[in-house]
């Protein structure tokens, strides 16, 4: 019985293993500080495009070899990120990005750049190995050309890559229902064959 329970339960976080979930909203006004951007998430209903994604890689003008955003944003919107990050594998993260971003690590400042700007180089940002680390990312785009490009550093000091962000979210309502009824119906079926 604790074997059924115990595989029941694994394979919903499985189901519910997804990789970094991405927003983007559109602006129909210039965007300049995260105060600005902050105010067309708080203002927006949904947001226009919603992706799950291992990595958080897009360029307008292909920088890196970078994909084009995704739903065709291309002039001035905001994207967030927000998953995952194993601090045991990556020792820093790099950002490429025009316009501005605001990253948190943990729930802690890893970087900001509050402006608009050209394709710019953040450097990297290195952190403690913490395990498995929220991690959330504002980037704004004010009037095309987008780059943001997320680039992690691997403990061993020698090897980048395109950074990986994974999340487990949490499950729906009524996927917890249907397994906590499975699970009770097991129990009583248990319960009655011993007596």
């Amino acid at each position: 019985m604790k074997r059924i329970i115990l595989g029941a339960l694994t394979l919903l976080l499985a189901l519910n293993a997804n990789a970094t979930l991405i927003n983007i909203y559109e602006s129909n006004s210039n965007l300049s500080s995260i105060a600005q951007s902050q105010s067309v998430i708080d203002s927006a209903i949904s947001a226009d495009t919603s992706i799950i994604s291992d990595n958080i890689f897009f360029s307008d003008w292909g920088h890196h070899g970078a994909s084009a955003f995704p739903g065709g944003h291309n002039n001035t919107f905001v994207l967030t990120a927000s998953g995952m990050i194993d601090t045991s594998l990556y020792s820093g993260l790099q950002f490429f990005h025009d316009d501005g971003i605001e990253v948190n690590l943990g729930g802690d400042s890893l970087y900001t750049y509050d402006s608009n700007t050209g394709l710019r180089n953040s450097g990297w940002k290195t952190f403690a190995d913490t395990g498995m680390t929220s991690f959330d990312l504002l980037f704004w785009e004010n009037g095309g050309a987008a780059s943001i490009l997320v680039y992690g550093q691997l403990r061993d000091g020698h090897t980048t890559e395109v950074a990986n962000f994974s999340a487990v979210s949490v499950p729906e309502p009524s996927t917890i229902a249907i397994l906590s009824i499975g699970l009770l119906g097991l129990a009583a079926r248990k319960t009655k064959k011993s007596f």
